[in-house]
């Protein structure tokens, strides 16, 4: 097949790093990072190797599947593969980053209307209640539902606006982890599905896949940890090894005006 008919999918992956917990215990950052690619496979031979052989050596030791995985990799395992994906020419790198405790509650809650039990005394008279008036108050439901949406949003439009002339490609695939609860799931794909759809007139595909199931989910799993312990804990070095990838990083409120909702624990 003739290469020019092969770079016609735009394959997205997305790592996101922090949570959910807008309080002071929580993550201080939540991030998301894409690694985009024309060519999934170009350049992979030494990755798709060295996982194997990591993932053999496990099996004769009576360790569990093994994968690519920040985190848990010992670190000279780290070290190979910045590596690696410094060798990387075909992958571009894109980050938002947002400081939950600057975040507007209005992005994270929602309110919903609840209806009190029947007050025994009237609040205006003071006497018996007769007419069995009832208390209306609302009460605040956490949804991070419109905070994703934001993100992702934003997200996707440092990515597109380097194809702004969508020609020369005819799909997107976007690849997201599987770790997610049904509910979020369910507004992840939400969300994603809405903006392709609007800004992407052609065919686009969503897939939640484990991160072990593919090379590239476990790239976009390097590239998303350097981000995370550079905000989280001022760890540079791997950020410094991914750097020269970086095509945008929009940090959300680094030009506010400075306000905190809550104080985070250090």
């Amino acid at each position: 097949m003739p290469e020019e008919n092969k770079r016609k999918t735009l394959y997205i992956f997305i790592d996101e790093s922090g949570n959910f917990d807008f309080t002071p215990s929580g993550t201080k950052y939540f991030t998301l990072t894409a690694v985009s690619t024309l060519a999934p496979l170009k350049s992979r031979e030494e990755l798709f190797q060295r996982v194997y052989e990591l993932k053999y050596a496990g099996w004769n030791t009576g360790q569990s599947d093994y994968y690519f995985h920040a985190t848990e990799d010992r670190q000279e395992v780290r070290d190979w593969v910045f590596g690696a994906i410094k060798q990387l020419d075909d992958i571009e790198i894109d980050v938002i980053i947002a400081q939950k405790n600057k975040t507007n509650p209005s992005l994270y809650l929602q309110y919903e209307p609840f209806t009190g039990k029947p007050e025994k005394r009237d609040p205006f008279t003071d006497g018996p209640n007769k007419d069995g008036w009832r208390e209306i108050k609302l009460k605040p439901i956490r949804s991070e539902e419109l905070f994703y949406d934001k993100m992702s949003q934003m997200l996707l439009q440092y990515i597109f606006r380097r194809h702004e002339d969508k020609d020369h490609i005819e799909k997107i695939v976007v690849v997201l982890g599987s770790l997610f609860t049904d509910a979020k799931r369910g507004y992840v794909l939400k969300s994603l599905k809405r903006y392709l759809k609007n800004n992407f007139k052609k065919p686009f595909y969503v897939y939640f896949h484990a991160t072990a199931s593919d090379i590239n989910c476990q790239i976009a799993d390097y590239c998303g940890w350097a981000v995370y312990v550079k905000t989280e804990r001022g760890e540079t070095r791997p950020w410094e090894e991914i750097k020269g990838k970086v095509r945008s990083c929009f940090d959300v409120f680094a030009r506010g005006d400075g306000t905190e909702y809550y104080e985070h624990k250090t």
